[in-house]
């Protein structure tokens, strides 16, 4: 049993800060997509610039920012890039308040699971039932905040926690709010 090193738990305040994004739903409809291809946009070029960086030997940021990326992350896409599709995709699938509930428990549910795994895992980087179990009560938490019938948000939190077990690293930050969103808009 170990703690995060400090750079996964600033990773994972940041995955947290992410969810002031939910407040999209606060905008005017036609606004929300345009944003969040601007964000993901963003994030893209700028996993490029470190990509393109790194191959030169150098990095475009300080070492306190580099090293919120994983070594895993270099030359590659970024988990904060991977959720800001996330995010868009979401909102596609299920847009308005459905899209922001969605936002919340990617933003929460994650760095939950990621907390509560890394507390009991046996073997670094690897998922854990009881990081599985801390998602799904948390995101639950945060369905049942928001208003939600408890059997929606019940299901819904089931689908994220399902999501988040996904095996390869990253695809978790796309797949938690796009099936959290999907399973809510199918339950109305």
């Amino acid at each position: 049993m170990s703690g995060p090193a400090p750079h996964e738990a600033r990773r994972r305040a940041l995955h947290l800060a992410s969810g002031s994004l939910a407040l999209a739903v606060l905008l005017p409809p036609r606004t929300v997509v345009p944003a969040l291809l601007v964000l993901v946009a963003l994030a893209c070029g700028l996993d490029a610039w470190r990509s393109r960086a790194a191959r030169a030997g150098r990095s475009p940021f300080g070492a306190g920012v580099e090293a919120l990326f994983r070594a895993t992350e270099r030359g590659a896409v970024s988990g904060a890039t991977l959720l800001a599709v996330g995010y868009l995709a979401a909102w596609l699938v299920a847009p308005g308040a459905t899209a922001g509930r969605a936002m919340l428990v990617a933003a929460t549910a994650d760095p939950a699971g990621a907390a509560v795994g890394t507390r009991f895992a046996r073997t670094a980087g690897r998922k854990t039932w009881a990081g599985t179990l801390g998602a799904f009560l948390v995101a639950a938490a945060v369905l049942l905040a928001t208003n939600l019938p408890a059997l929606h948000a019940l299901a819904g939190a089931a689908a994220a926690a399902a999501a988040e077990r996904l095996p390869w690293r990253g695809v978790d930050n796309v797949a938690v709010p796009v099936i959290t969103a999907a399973v809510l808009r199918l339950l109305g």
